[in-house]
């Protein structure tokens, strides 16, 4: 007697441990699955755009430090970003709210967005001298450089991750 109860409870007892392992082990597929699946859905064009909203304040922070302008340059120059922070984040929610793909979101925000700026440096020239300008733009297309590379070095993970798996 005493043995059929010994034999019954290890079989429940294994039973138990098993159920257990297996709901976890499940859960935790099911936890990865999820990852990849938001991982691959966040690889859309739209997504890796670099923000215009923040490259207008790296801008800022740029002439503020790196050229070093004074404060009477930066009170002239303030409405100008303001204005142009605020016409970014605009045409970023009506492109985002009027494309059907993502695709044409990101072309209606990449157009709208060199006008933009196109406006912004016209307005910006009138208000910093040539020596602040050059300076400010170099700054720029030195922090553009750095963007690219660290992208080529992101897709270059990316191709070498895959092709380990």
């Amino acid at each position: 007697m005493k043995r059929k109860w010994f034999v019954l409870n290890a079989i429940a007892a294994i039973a138990m441990v098993g159920m257990f392992v297996f709901q976890n082990t499940a859960a935790a597929h099911e936890i990865t699955r999820n990852k990849k699946e938001t991982r691959n859905a966040n690889r859309g064009r739209v997504t890796r755009m670099v923000n215009p909203v923040s490259a207008l304040n790296q801008s800022w922070l740029d002439l503020t430090f790196g050229v070093k302008a004074d404060q009477e340059t930066l009170a002239k120059v303030l409405p100008i970003y303001q204005e142009t922070r605020e016409a970014l984040q605009t045409q970023i929610k009506v492109a985002g709210k009027d494309a059907d793909t993502k695709r044409e979101a990101a072309k209606k925000i990449s157009a709208a967005v060199k006008e933009t700026y196109t406006k912004f440096n016209t307005s910006l020239k009138e208000v910093l001298t040539e020596e602040q300008m050059t300076k400010l733009t170099e700054l720029k297309e030195k922090r553009r450089a750095e963007v690219r590379e660290r992208l080529k070095e992101s897709r270059r993970s990316q191709r070498e991750n895959r092709r380990r798996r």
